[in-house]
């Protein structure tokens, strides 16, 4: 099986895992390249994390929780698609259908370099292999719950008392209401 590893460092020959959100170390990966790319990009350092995706299908579909938010994280970011094949001890610790974890460093078999993110992404789109689903599209329930989940995280890492946090200040530029209630 061929396994993909979005990154936006180069010049990597083996990944190797690393201390994870799952509280344990591991290299992620997955089985579409499109989902992959999406994390050729940080929009928030860990650790807290944005990449609001969901499936249609096969198809990846990216929620815009902002104003042409997709646009402004993805647009002219430079990334590194590393393939990888023939890996052993792969786990399965999340929700997501097409990602995977390994535990032991794994040799990279090829890299695609990408001058720009958005533009592959542009690609993706045209072979309807993705989809972005623009803010005015979103309902209330969804845009409550993520409201809702941005607060928790205001509160659960103390973020008021440190405004200069990078989530801090991606929460002050992207959501204000929240921030300022």
């Amino acid at each position: 099986m061929i396994l993909y590893h979005g990154s936006s460092l180069g010049g990597i020959t083996e990944l190797k895992p690393f201390l994870s959100e799952h509280k344990k170390p591991y290299i992620y990966l997955a089985s579409n390249p499109v989902v992959a790319l999406l994390y050729t990009v940080k929009p928030v350092p860990k650790p807290f994390s944005f990449y609001p995706y969901g499936f249609n299908g096969e198809k990846v579909v990216y929620s815009e929780y902002y104003e042409n938010c997709f646009a402004d994280i993805y647009k002219g970011q430079k990334g590194f698609l590393y393939k990888c094949e023939n890996i052993k001890n792969l786990e399965t610790p999340t929700a997501i259908n097409c990602a995977y974890t390994c535990q032991t460093p794994i040799k990279i078999c090829n890299c695609i370099e990408i001058d720009d993110v958005f533009e592959k992404f542009m690609d993706y789109e045209a072979k309807g292999l993705f989809e972005i689903k623009p803010l005015e599209s979103i309902s209330e329930k969804e845009l409550n719950f993520v409201y809702d989940d941005i607060r928790k995280n205001i509160v659960e890492h103390n973020l008021k008392n440190y405004p200069d946090n990078p989530m801090s200040k991606f929460i002050v530029t992207h959501f204000p209401k929240i921030w300022f209630e």
